[in-house]
């Protein structure tokens, strides 16, 4: 048996800061709280920062968005179609005999079967669109939190005056740790709270395509995890 060369089978890993997973939405609040770390501020490591927006990392809202405006623009292009019905009307009523009763009356079935798709389809592609506008400022908004978290300054110190300070007595490490948790549990609630809304509004999306039109608000799950991000 031919061995491969170490390699050519060596297994591939990431950087040694960045997760197995793939890169975080946090990646730049991981690397603050490594420097926190580093000096003495916390001990909470790069996972547990990850952990809460795991959720949001998973989710492409790229592709949701894209699928939305497609379903929009097929129920558009559906309610513009002749009407089946209509056509039943004006062509096989001119028919007689037991042909034109058939026909008229299979014409009849499709079109309440068409209609009845069109009603579907409309309901689902609102909750979809409605879906995706709610999830695009829940998402915009845990970028803004994230954002905040990772402002390399604490104390009104950028991180690299942070050792000198600290040394001289100019800055407390109890004051510094303090702020450094009230952004870990700032930027986990926001990672949580986006999470649900994905998970929330995404069930709600699948119960209107699954159940029909005027059955399920798309908005309800995602306008509460916005009024908590508020």
């Amino acid at each position: 048996m031919t061995l491969l060369p170490a390699a050519e089978t060596a297994e591939v890993r990431p950087p040694e800061n960045q997760s197995p997973r793939g890169p975080s939405s946090a990646e730049g609040f991981v690397a603050l709280i490594a420097v926190c770390r580093e000096l003495g501020l916390t001990s909470i490591d790069d996972e547990t920062v990850r952990r809460p927006h795991r959720r949001v990392d998973e989710f492409r809202h790229a592709h949701f968005s894209s699928d939305a405006l497609r379903l929009t623009r097929l129920a558009e292009s559906l309610a513009q179609a002749a009407d089946v019905d209509g056509v039943g009307e004006t062509s096989v009523a001119e028919w007689s005999g037991r042909a034109g009763r058939a026909a008229g009356g299979a014409l009849r079935v499709v079109g309440d079967e068409l209609a009845g798709l069109r009603a579907r389809l409309d309901a689902g592609a609102e909750a979809t669109a409605q879906a995706d506008a709610i999830l695009r400022e829940v998402l915009g908004r845990h970028r803004g939190v994230l954002a905040t978290v990772s402002r390399p300054r604490l104390a009104g110190y950028d991180l690299e005056a942070l050792p000198a300070a600290l040394n001289s007595g100019a800055l407390s490490p109890h004051s510094l740790r303090g702020e450094v948790q009230a952004r870990l549990d700032y930027a986990e609630s926001a990672g949580v709270l986006a999470g649900d809304a994905i998970a929330g509004v995404a069930a709600e999306v699948a119960t209107a395509w699954s159940v029909g039109a005027g059955s399920a608000d798309a908005g309800s799950a995602g306008e509460l995890i916005l009024a908590d991000l508020q």
